[in-house]
């Protein structure tokens, strides 16, 4: 699989998680659930957000190939 066709799933995943995440956003504060369960799920889509940026601008490409991962953000693409 080419890593085109990857990022595609990953990003297309993601931006499901966030959906879920403001539908659950949602259903908690309706629910009047706590505040510190909602900031729970807010972080975890804003972390989504950033997360689909990073695919999209190709910065984790060593995170969806085949070989040496990189954690360092300023090595070369």
């Amino acid at each position: 699989m080419e890593i085109k066709e990857r990022r595609e799933i990953v990003e297309r995943f993601l931006q499901r998680c966030i959906i879920y995440s403001n539908a659950s956003i949602e259903r908690k504060e309706a629910r009047k659930e706590s505040q510190k369960e909602i900031d729970k799920w807010t972080a975890y889509r804003d972390f989504m957000k950033i997360t689909v940026n990073e695919i999209r601008s190709k910065e984790l490409d060593s995170w969806l190939e085949d070989g040496p991962v990189s954690f360092d953000p300023s090595t070369e693409k």
